[in-house]
Formats: structure tokens, C-alpha cells, sequence
């Protein structure tokens, strides 16, 4: 049960952020208070259905670069911290299926040696998807507070950019 329960109900959140998405973004650019905000930016996280260059930059000229970077962060961070959680319930089929390919089992186990600097400089490169780096640091022995440390501040650098140039199109630098 657990193995279709998971696939499940993201593909239901997913359908149903995608029909109402206008809705949302209509909603996200009026005057609402923090908590939904904060609770829509980790869900557009964990369920894409818009690229979340594209989300934060929204919250950038909703709320300015830094109170968009701030209300993205924490989103995004939350969202990590999820499919970490949902990722790690499948920590031995993960593990089998990266053992199968050398070069990932190779790279596994030098990234277990030193976790915080390759999710740190993982989360700045911009080629490599997010959710790519919170599913393989689930599955692998990576552990949890040195994941959650390195995704909290290699998101920051592209989080205040893009908030940045939302907030540019509404004069709200700061």
C-alpha cells in the first residue's frame, strides 16, 4: 500500500493545482496574510506545476526582493525537507537502483563522505533539478540536520535573484 500511496496523492494535489492555478495566482496577488502564502509557496514546491523561477519572482513583486526571497525560502526549504521524508521511505529500493549504475553508486558514496558540501554546492547550480537533490539525499545514508543546513543556505543565492527581478517590475527593492 505504502508504495502507491505516496505516487497517488501527489498525482492528485498535482491535477488539482494545475486545473486551479489561475485561481491561485489571482489569489497570491492580493493582499492575503503570510501563512497561506507560506503554505501555497511549499506546495508550488513540492508540486511544480509552474517553474518556481517563475513562483518566486511572483512573490518578489507581491512582496519585494526580500520578503519574496524570504516567503520562497521557506517554501522551498519545507518542500525539501518533504520529499526527504517521503523520499527516505524508499531508502532500499533507492539504494539498489543507484548501485546498479557504477558512476552513481561511485558518486553515492563520495557524497556520504562529505554530504554538506555536496548539497551546498549541489543546490547552487542551477542545471541541477531540486527535486533530483531532495530525492537522492532521502534515498542515500545523507544525514537529515547536514541536509537541511546545506539546502537552507545554498537555496539563498538564486532565491533573493529571482525575488530580486520579480520585485524590479514593481519598484519594491527591498
Amino acid at each position: 500500500m505504502k508504495t502507491w500511496l505516496t505516487p497517488i496523492l501527489y498525482l492528485t494535489i498535482l491535477c488539482l493545482m494545475y486545473y486551479y492555478r489561475i485561481e491561485i495566482f489571482n489569489w497570491l496577488e492580493q493582499d492575503t496574510s503570510l501563512l497561506p502564502v507560506l503554505a501555497l509557496s511549499t506546495l508550488f514546491a513540492v508540486f511544480p506545476i509552474v517553474p518556481y523561477k517563475a513562483v518566486i519572482a511572483v512573490l518578489g513583486y507581491v512582496y519585494g526582493g526580500t520578503g519574496g526571497a524570504a516567503a520562497a525560502w521557506f517554501g522551498t526549504t519545507a518542500a525539501a525537507v518533504i520529499v526527504y521524508a517521503a523520499a527516505s521511505l524508499y531508502k532500499e529500493p533507492g539504494r539498489r537502483l543507484l548501485a546498479r549504475y557504477r558512476i552513481l553508486d561511485s558518486f553515492s558514496k563520495k557524497a556520504e563522505r562529505h554530504p554538506f558540501i555536496t548539497i551546498l554546492l549541489a543546490r547552487m547550480i542551477p542545471v541541477i533539478p531540486q527535486m533530483g537533490i531532495n530525492i537522492y539525499a532521502g534515498v542515500t545514508s545523507m544525514p537529515f540536520w547536514l541536509y537541511f543546513a546545506a539546502t537552507g543556505l545554498g537555496k539563498i543565492p538564486s532565491l533573493f535573484l529571482y525575488a530580486y527581478l520579480g520585485s524590479a517590475f514593481a519598484g519594491k527593492f527591498l
